[in-house]
């Protein structure tokens, strides 16, 4: 790649991701992704999820359905159950310096393949997508509008030089798209140059840094946790400015850390905003009408009325922001309203804004869940056990790790992949990991004994479940037959080596560091021990989302674990358990204090740690440690179920 900067920057994406040992082509396709689509889908990008593979054509495909990237078709039924609106999202990465008309004419035929009938002339590569937009155009009934849909073209030369005889072509393949009937409100293309994808993945660090002018403000005294915070109005045509992309779109990432996402135009308050921008009586009024918003930046720069902002967010004002931006050829000059602006890098405090600006009005608990203290307590879990060597960091807010180059991708934990983690390991359930993470919000948060994050789960749970998952899609690195599988291959180790990690077990530090020290001592023979039920059981991974395959793993695990040699008795000296820690139910103990513990079908003899002080009863259940060399079934500890 002869663009040095664009160069420099793909070197350093394709390293903090792990990327490097790739081709560059298949480098660039996923940098090319990512900088189209972070941005504005921070919680629901992945990169499998848009990649389209070895398709010819197009190398990256994205449905956004209510402002979140859905690639299963379950998550694409729950969202289109009331009105919802959607958006396409087609790129075509290069690395050449030119441009290549011919690589965009395939791109457009592609896509129009997409949205034809056959599906048997669709790229496999795209038929889950195509599954996903054959449901929503059956549910069109409910579509806000017909879907929008883009393209971009990204490659790292420059377009200013070859745009006057390319785009009237260009155009003319746009609209063979554009006519046919009843599928979009609007199709739209762009070439993303050399220039333009750099300056894309600028935005994507959070590195925003733009200049508005802020009139009439004052300087709010001092206060803790804040290097300055001001109070004044902005002018409705700097504010849109302010909150759109170099290529004129709203720029989504800005409000992530709004707790509402956008409730549509046709929305009761917000309709009543959009009046009164078309009131020629109101629109002077707008910033006593409006309740404003409010902007938490890392670093403002005043210098007199301008102030530049650098790596902030619109915390509260989603619905405004949003009015304004879609009724922007309407807002006049004498259109001001209420801005709060605060420079503070404090996660905490910025939590507490979200969470007190966004409570006028009804929310949802789980829109909280994320800001909860809870996630405070957490983080200084994560960060004590990096002095033991596990090096993790929690991300408990978005991009607060984006300006630290030695930190390694994998080595972030967001709350999102901490809930998958959990929900699969700890709560046992792998087969729901594939849905959106706020979808899995809502479902365990209706009830307090399966609710997330909740402040009677020991932090240790969680950093365990991902320590687990960490090291299982760390050992299917490089075999793709099994990434489907990763959830699945996590609760397999788990019910072997720490079968104790459960919703509502009390855990104490000195027990979660024989834990931890257990899953690291035998993860290794319990993955094999995972692969083999895996490849045993001959599971179909497209039925990685049914509970009954992962009721068939867990049934098949135990085959693994129990050798009977005589079916007809069962006790403990006619199978072999393997080395590892169980959970049985105290049958009976006699007074030398040998322990009868029933164990699935089978009856154990176990003696009791020297360790162990509490007094124990029937039908108490409790930990059994096995360990074949030492001849040794020792129960270890009362499990405690709240």
């Amino acid at each position: 790649m002869d663009n040095i900067i664009l160069s420099g920057m793909l070197k350093s994406f394709a390293a903090r991701h792990e990327f490097l040992p790739e081709s560059t082509d298949k480098q660039f396709e996923k940098f090319a992704n990512y900088c189209l689509l972070k941005t504005d889908y921070y919680d629901s990008f992945d990169f499998d999820k848009v990649s389209t593979g070895k398709c010819v054509g197009i190398d990256g495909a994205a449905v956004v359905i209510n402002g979140v990237i859905v690639n299963e078709l379950g998550d694409a039924t729950a969202f289109t159950k009331g009105q919802f609106e959607v958006k396409f999202s087609f790129s075509q990465a290069k690395t050449s310096p030119k441009f290549d008309l011919g690589d965009f004419l395939k791109f457009v035929s592609t896509v129009k393949l997409f949205f034809g009938n056959d599906e048997s002339a669709i790229p496999k590569e795209l038929r889950n997508a195509f599954s996903i937009k054959k449901l929503i155009y059956d549910r069109a009934a409910k579509l806000s509008q017909l879907p929008t849909v883009e393209l971009s073209y990204v490659y790292s030369g420059r377009f200013d030089i070859e745009r006057s005889q390319i785009t009237p072509l260009i155009e003319s393949e746009i609209a063979a798209l554009k006519a046919m009937p009843y599928l979009f409100s609007e199709v739209s293309w762009y070439i993303h140059d050399g220039d333009a994808i750099a300056r894309l993945y600028r935005e994507t660090q959070n590195e925003i840094q733009k200049t508005i002018t802020f009139q009439r403000h004052v300087a709010l005294p001092t206060i803790t946790g804040t290097r300055a915070a001001y109070l004044g109005v902005v002018r409705c045509k700097d504010y849109v400015s302010l909150i759109q992309k170099e290529n004129g779109e709203l720029n989504r990432g800005l409000f992530f850390e709004n707790v509402r996402d956008f409730l549509g135009d046709s929305n009761v308050v917000n309709e009543d905003i959009a009046k009164t921008i078309h009131s020629l009586d109101e629109r002077d009024r707008f910033a006593i009408l409006n309740n404003g918003v409010t902007i938490v930046s890392k670093k403002v720069d005043p210098k007199g009325d301008n102030f530049e902002l650098n790596q902030f967010q619109v915390v509260n004002g989603c619905q405004t922001s949003h009015v304004l931006f879609n009724n922007r050829t309407h807002l006049s000059d004498d259109m001001f309203m209420t801005v709060k602006l605060i420079e503070t890098s404090d996660v905490d405090l910025s939590g507490k804004i979200i969470a007190t600006t966004n409570s006028q009005s009804h929310v949802t608990k789980e829109a909280f869940a994320t800001i909860k203290p809870y996630h405070r307590g957490l983080e200084d879990f994560f960060n004590a056990m990096r002095s033991s060597g596990y090096n993790y960091y929690y991300e408990r807010r978005p991009h607060q790790y984006d300006y630290q180059d030695n930190i390694m991708e994998h080595c972030i934990v967001s709350a999102p992949s901490l809930i998958k983690s959990f929900i699969s390991v700890v709560m046992e359930e792998p087969e729901k990991v594939h849905f959106y993470y706020g979808r899995l919000l809502i479902e365990y948060n209706r009830n307090q004994s399966s609710e997330l994050f909740s402040d009677s789960d020991y932090p240790g749970l969680y950093f365990a479940a991902h320590h687990i998952a960490s090291r299982s899609r760390a050992a299917i690195a490089n075999n793709r037959d099994l990434k489907e599988w990763i959830f699945h291959i996590s609760l397999l180790v788990k019910k072997q080596i720490a079968p104790e990690l459960s919703k509502g077990i009390i855990l104490t530090d000195k027990k979660f560091l024989k834990v931890l020290e257990r899953i690291d001592e035998q993860f290794d023979e319990a993955y094999k021990q995972s692969i083999k039920v895996i490849q045993a059981a001959k599971l179909d991974k497209n039925k990685n989302r049914v509970p009954e395959t992962t009721k068939a793993m867990l049934q098949e695990l135990k085959s693994y674990i129990f050798k009977p040699t005589n079916k007809n008795s069962p006790s403990s000296d006619l199978f072999k358990l393997a080395d590892g820690l169980y959970a049985g139910t105290v049958q009976s103990i006699d007074k030398e204090k040998q322990v009868v513990v029933k164990y699935g079908p089978y009856i154990i003899n176990a003696i009791l740690n020297s360790d162990f002080s509490s007094e124990l009863k029937e039908g108490d259940r409790v930990s059994l440690l096995v360990a074949n060399k030492a001849k040794l079934i020792q129960i270890q500890e009362r499990i405690n179920i709240a």
